[in-house]
């Protein structure tokens, strides 16, 4: 056997070879260990934190998946959504589960081998898997192909995720959990190698085989070569969510199901709500675990999470009007920050992409690990905010220079609400781009959201931190939702949640017919009152209509998109402005006619022009359509949104044709009267402010797919 060939075989049981020719193993496992690490993702003001298993090729299973960890998880350096093949929930809450179905939309839309032949599979309560099977059914109904990336499983029937044993404890309304890992194979012992005098052509059959005879029949086992194993790791999640569970818990012997002779009791993960972890009950129950390492998962209000969507509001909302992100974040309340003070016990607080190895290896030792975790100063871009105001004034200078100031003529007269767009992607969230969800305010005390993605609270608490989203969310008149997909209307039980806990009322949801039974399920199960009113109904009824506008003071019109089955799209009128809004649709007369003469048109940009075969099949708009729409309809100002995920970094503006009334929505953008005549001039500067974006625009998004045709 040439030497190259025991070369590479022996570099598949992980040992280095020498030019010389002789081998030593390395200091790390020859096996693959089932789980390396577990990792935070999440823990914001905005997101509650999960928990990650990973292995070394980041392949593992998540632990709760409130709402934004898909847009998280997608962002965080080294972890894919396609890896995760299971998800567990401590407790059947929507900020444990809320982020499962965009997770599993994501996954199928990729089209990854993992996700095709490995799919999802969610281990839950019958509540759970009547959540995401209704989900299913309702928000699916026409992906093809949706239903066969999510698998549904009871987890009375977990005993094992993998080569991972696992343990489940039922409290009251939460769910406990024991892992235990594979024991990790001794290392390969130098002394017993050169004394076993085992040739060099047989080397590669024993560790491939676990075993070889050698002359006059003595067999070698590779366990004869090995050092003493060290004890499997075992790791414990907890979730307590009341007092009651609380004292469930600290009976509990999790000392007891630890065989000390072959296992360890390394780190316990505590999901438990943060007003019982402070009290003096919950803190003897973690004394009880003194030589272990205790993690606290907890909403970081530190925490500074997608890097990129942070960045490029930066840059936008020093030259235009962008809301800019909350940044006067504090820190941990005393009682968490006291809880990690204890000498007799080691607890950490949960933070954004923190790292426990499990299993040592060569660039690290069992413990924490920090190198991903986002800091403060990581978020300064004073040096972007600077060239990007320097290259604005450029394009200011210039634009003067060439042509003048927009046309004022429809300008007069102009009034509008304050819109703010929350985000402005479709299907899923991008680090860009967050999917639909439109505020609008009025100084009149009116203010409504139009479509609710997923996360959409969340990037109220961005915007304007968590005391203040509340207060919004809390004066809602209604929320609008135009058709079933998930984009649109998978937020909406998270809004609905804070009004309630706001004021103590039902939020108004105006939603399309079909959609009346999924939202009675998750009202039913999530104990969130709603008041539902369908579209259909509104449509017909001119006496809804007119009760409608004396209780919210605005009225509605409605049409049929065409899209998905029960979809609308909408305009409002005041006394002193009209907004029409699309939704998905494309090009539509019917609405033409209901948003006539409106002061502002919201309407989907989905692809860009050379697409409109695209844009047709899949019942959405290009960028020409909708500005056709807009001249149809004699609207003074029209905003483009709802782009495809090809054009997360700029929108579809390349060799367009945009009157200077019309705009490109971006997420945190916020339309006054004041403002929306800039916003028609910004497009021609996003190549100055975002040159790197712009070069991928043209060299991939755009012409890439301007060439297939």
């Amino acid at each position: 056997m040439k030497l190259s060939t025991i070369r590479l075989a022996l570099r598949r049981f992980h040992y280095k070879i020498s030019r010389e020719g002789s081998f030593e193993p390395r200091t790390h496992s020859l096996a693959p260990m089932a789980v390396a690490a577990v990792q935070v993702v999440g823990g914001t003001p905005a997101i509650s934190p999960s928990l990650l298993f990973t292995d070394s090729k980041n392949k593992g299973f998540l632990i709760n998946a409130g709402e934004g960890i898909q847009r998280m998880i997608l962002e965080s350096p080294g972890l894919r959504i396609a890896n995760i093949t299971d998800i567990l929930a401590t407790r059947f809450e929507y900020n444990t589960v809320a982020s499962i179905p965009g997770i599993s939309l994501f996954r199928r839309d990729q089209q990854t081998v993992n996700a095709a032949h490995n799919p999802l599979t969610v281990w839950g309560t019958d509540s759970l898997n009547g959540f995401l099977r209704t989900t299913q059914l309702d928000c699916f109904a026409d992906e093809t192909g949706s239903d066969r990336h999510l698998v549904l499983k009871e987890l009375k029937n977990l005993t094992a995720l993998g080569e991972i044993t696992v343990k489940t404890v039922p409290l009251i309304t939460s769910h406990c959990y024991v892992f235990y890992l594979p024991q990790k194979p001794g290392n390969v012992n130098k002394k017993k190698l050169k004394e076993m005098k085992i040739p060099q052509k047989l080397l590669a059959t024993l560790f491939k085989t676990g075993s070889v005879e050698l002359g006059g029949g003595k067999v070698v086992n590779k366990s004869d070569l090995l050092d003493p194993s060290e004890p499997a790791p075992v790791l414990v999640v907890v979730d307590a969510q009341s007092e009651e569970e609380c004292k469930l818990l600290s009976k509990i012997d999790f000392n007891s199901m630890v065989d000390e002779s072959k296992q360890t009791l390394l780190l316990m993960v505590h999901f438990s709500d943060r007003d019982v972890v402070v009290k003096d009950d919950y803190k003897t129950f973690m004394n009880g675990f003194k030589d272990i390492d205790h993690l606290i998962m907890c909403k970081n209000p530190s925490s500074r999470i997608l890097f990129d969507c942070a960045q490029r509001n930066a840059i936008l909302s020093s030259v235009l009007p962008v809301e800019r992100l909350f940044g006067s974040l504090e820190d941990f309340s005393s009682d968490l920050t006291n809880l990690t003070k204890n000498p007799e016990t080691s607890i950490t607080l949960s933070e954004h992409l923190l790292k426990y190895n499990v299993y040592p290896t060569q660039k690290s030792a069992v413990g924490w690990q920090r190198n991903n975790v986002i800091l403060k100063k990581s978020f300064n871009f004073e040096a972007e905010e600077k060239s990007a105001k320097l290259a604005y004034n450029n394009f200011i200078l210039v634009s003067d220079q060439k042509s003048e100031t927009p046309s004022k003529k429809l300008r007069r007269g102009f009034f509008c609400p304050d819109m703010t767009f929350l985000g402005t992607t479709s299907t899923y969230s991008s680090t860009y781009r967050n999917v639909s969800g439109i505020f609008l305010e009025c100084k009149e005390g009116f203010s409504a959201l139009l479509d609710a993605g997923e996360m959409t609270v969340g990037q109220l608490i961005r915007l304007h931190g968590p005391e203040k989203a509340e207060e919004l969310i809390g004066k809602l008149n209604f929320l609008y939702i135009s058709h079933i997909h998930f984009d649109h209307c998978g937020g909406s039980m998270s809004v609905a949640e804070h009004y309630h806990k706001t004021n103590g009322k039902p939020l108004t949801v105006l939603c399309p017919i079909r959609m009346l039974p999924w939202f009675k399920y998750l009202s039913s199960v999530f104990k969130v009152p709603l008041n539902l009113v369908p579209l259909g109904k509104i449509h017909q009824d001119k006496s809804l209509k007119e009760e409608l506008y004396k209780e919210h003071g605005v009225m509605i019109e409605l049409c049929p998109a065409i899209h998905t089955r029960d979809s609308w799209s909408i305009a409002l009128k005041s006394d002193e402005w009209k907004v029409a809004y699309s939704g998905d649709t494309t090009p539509n007369s019917q609405f033409v006619e209901i948003g006539k003469d409106c002061d502002v048109l919201i309407h989907e940009a989905t692809h860009q022009s050379t697409l409109s075969e695209d844009a047709a099949k899949k019942r959405h708009s290009t960028v020409a359509q909708a500005i056709e729409i807009g001249e149809q309809m004699n609207a003074r100002y029209t905003v483009l949104t709802h782009f495809s995920l090809r054009y997360q970094k700029l929108p579809p503006f390349l060799d367009e044709t945009v009157p200077d009334n019309v705009m490109f929505a971006h997420d945190f953008m916020k339309i006054t009267k004041g403002n929306i005549d800039t916003w028609c001039q910004a497009t021609g500067a996003l190549p100055l402010l975002f040159p790197a974006h712009y070069n991928d625009l043209k060299k991939q998004p755009y012409y890439k797919y301007k060439n297939k045709l």
